[in-house]
């Protein structure tokens, strides 16, 4: 059975720069001013990392009595975990956002990493196509490894770096109409690509909202 996603890691020099740039696009942060819950269950948590070579984005699948693969030698091992999910109650955020849709890894070969892949998720079919790999999870979320050329395409920017690395984000909204007037009414520039709303890269993780 798929694993379910429960917390993604962004990381930063500073935690709450991290904090100030999300709270400007419309998430209501936790008390800890440190992670943003979700309605479905994800939380989105903000931590230090002074490495800039080793600063990049990971994500938390739900732990369960099965154990997880061993790591192998693929570069792909190092954005997953395991993780507990977190018994919080979700705020409402004023972009509108319900859950997370997608996230988005990007791989020189994303069809390199279906093996792998398969064993930490849980999850035994996935849809190849020319752009990656397409892998649904538990509770509604994807997992989408996609080229470089995809990737652009998908959200509007180049990629800044090589090798696996998770480096997009898709929110679930009410309305995206409301969504893109909640961003412009807080100074930012977003547009319509694809049938997303692009919004900014923060930290080298690009966040886009779809309508639910």
């Amino acid at each position: 059975m798929p694993r379910k996603l429960v917390h993604v890691a962004l990381a930063a020099s500073r935690p709450q720069d991290l904090a100030q740039a999300w709270a400007r696009l419309g998430f209501a942060l936790d008390a800890s001013g440190a992670a943003i819950a979700l309605a479905d269950g994800v939380a989105l948590d903000f931590v230090a990392s002074k490495d800039a070579a080793a600063r990049r984005a990971s994500v938390g699948l739900s732990a369960d009595e099965v154990a997880a693969p061993a790591t192998p030698a693929d570069p792909a091992a190092s954005s997953f975990e395991l993780s507990a999910a977190r018994a919080t109650e979700a705020p409402r955020h004023p972009n509108g956002v319900l859950g997370l849709r997608a996230v988005a890894a990007l791989a020189d070969g994303p069809a390199d990493h279906a093996e792998y892949l398969s064993a930490f998720t849980g999850q035994r079919e996935m849809l190849a196509t020319s752009a990656g790999l397409e892998i649904r999870l538990d509770g509604g979320t994807r997992l989408d490894v996609l080229s470089a050329p995809a990737f652009a395409f998908r959200f509007g920017v180049a990629p800044a770096a090589e090798g696996f690395r998770v480096a997009g984000l898709v929110f679930a909204v009410k309305d995206l109409a409301e969504t893109e007037a909640v961003l412009r009414a807080k100074g930012l520039s977003p547009r319509q690509q694809a049938g997303r709303l692009l919004a900014e890269t923060i930290e080298g993780v690009a966040v886009a909202f779809e309508q639910a």
